[in-house]
């Protein structure tokens, strides 16, 4: 009984050994941190709090931040240039509560890491200054932009350049430095003024879906075997880009376009060379036939197809017509009505081949009633007309006037064409023609036949 006793007492002194041991280690690791403990990259073990508050402040005053420039240039700011200040705060005492003396066995099987820093003040003027020390000046970013040219346009990539934004700076190093973290890319961190419209921004993206549509448009004027094409070479001379990335039109570039068109290619009132039947070729001028656009109406049509990027091969609107591009004189082509008043004749050729072969007899020099000399057409043609001056009123079997008033016709009460009657006892004006010939004429040539007048 007594030996049962004696090993109680020491069960229970042993007890009350741990117990007062655990008690103590508990005690001290009130104060103290485990083992185990890192705090901020460095072992803490058995810190206290002032220990690690010291530590913090130590490793505070140490710091540095390096800011990294777009191109690769750094600056390096210490807490003196960013007016920071230290103290202890209550992070460290508080983590010390969380970790439970009484607990202390788990450091045996656990680790505490800890990233902490101590109680930041600044002085504004300062961090300020510091953060202007950074505001280097550098190129403004430029937006990507539409170049017409002229084969269409070119798309000109954004420009990053390097113009910081001092607010996204200022917050950026505020951050930084506020969790001492060392190192600050300014690039990564997007402290740069980015430009506002980039290739894949809808400005671009919607101007260039528009200039494709009316870059696609082909427009191809015929004149006989030849033609004129506006295509996006053409097309990128009329298009405008504004400020706001809106292409447009100019009505005014399409209008310019088709009066050079016409410049080039109307005959109407031209000099053009003729191949007479007895003097060669010559030139004749004057009149009212040929090939005449009609710049107004073309010009609506052609903004109209570019507008809906029509690829289209057409002749143009015209206001004059002549009846052919490619004769064998031009655009009088192979039927027309010749006219020499220096030899007092006139042919008809139809298809090349000659139908008329007659004197005529021409508007009077002597009198001032001289027959223009000119390129016209037969305006229209009519049986049994009677023709009225001041002083005159006639009638004829066949009337076929060419410009006004002037016109061909049979003249019955003459007895004597050609020669030089024309010179003292000419028409007033007009064509007159043997009876039986006119009737030739008039039955071969047709309303818009060309009639070449010369001396």
């Amino acid at each position: 009984m007594i030996a049962v006793i004696k090993r109680i007492r020491w069960y229970l002194w042993v007890l009350i050994v741990l117990v007062v041991a655990y008690v103590g280690v508990s005690i001290y690791f009130m104060e103290h941190f485990f083992t185990g403990t890192e705090v901020n990259g460095v072992n803490a073990d058995l810190y206290t709090v002032k220990q690690v508050n010291e530590l913090l402040l130590s490793q505070a005053n140490a710091y540095t931040l390096t800011i990294t420039e777009r191109g690769g240039d750094t600056v390096t700011l210490t807490p003196e240039k960013l007016g920071m200040s230290f103290s202890e705060g209550d992070t460290v005492r508080t983590l010390k509560r969380k970790q439970n003396g009484f607990l202390w066995p788990r450091m045996f099987w656990q680790k505490d890491l800890y990233q902490i820093g101590p109680e930041i003040s600044y002085d504004e003027d300062a961090f300020d200054a510091a953060v202007n020390s950074c505001m280097k000046k550098g190129a403004s970013p430029e937006n990507a932009w539409v170049e017409m040219t002229e084969d269409g346009y070119k798309i000109h990539k954004e420009e990053q350049g390097a113009e910081l934004d001092w607010e996204a700076l200022s917050g950026q190093i505020r951050i930084a430095s506020e969790s001492l973290i060392e190192t600050l890319d300014l690039d990564e961190a997007g402290c740069y003024v980015e430009p506002q419209i980039t290739t894949e921004s809808e400005e671009i993206t919607s101007l260039t879906a528009q200039l494709d549509e009316w870059l696609g448009a082909s427009v191809t004027y015929t004149f006989g075997k030849q033609s004129d094409v506006a295509d996006k070479s053409v097309i990128s001379g009329f298009i405008t880009i504004d400020d706001d990335y809106k292409a447009a039109l100019s009505e005014q570039a399409v209008t310019d376009w088709v009066t050079e068109l016409a410049k080039e290619r109307d005959t109407y009132k031209q000099a053009r060379s003729f191949n007479s039947t007895l003097r060669g070729t010559i030139t004749v001028k004057g009149g009212n036939y040929g090939w005449q656009i009609d710049k107004a109406t073309e010009s609506v049509a052609l903004l109209a197809s570019i507008e809906k990027g029509e690829t289209v091969t057409k002749e143009p609107a015209y206001s004059h017509k002549g009846n052919t591009w490619d004769g064998p004189n031009g655009d009088i082509g192979s039927t027309y009505i010749e006219v020499d008043m220096g030899a007092q004749h006139m042919w008809c050729y139809k298809n090349g081949s000659l139908v008329v072969d007659t004197d005529v007899v021409t508007g009077n020099i002597s009198r001032g009633y001289n027959t223009p000399a000119i390129v016209s057409q037969i305006q229209y043609k009519t049986r049994n007309a009677v023709l009225k001056g001041d002083n005159y009123r006639t009638p004829v079997n066949y009337w076929m006037p060419f410009y006004g008033n002037y016109g061909i016709h049979d003249a019955y009460w003459r007895a004597e064409f050609g020669g030089e009657v024309y010179l003292t006892n000419g028409s007033h004006g007009c064509v007159n023609t043997p009876p039986a010939a006119m009737a030739q004429v008039y039955a071969n040539m047709e309303t818009g036949t060309p009639v070449v007048l010369y001396y």
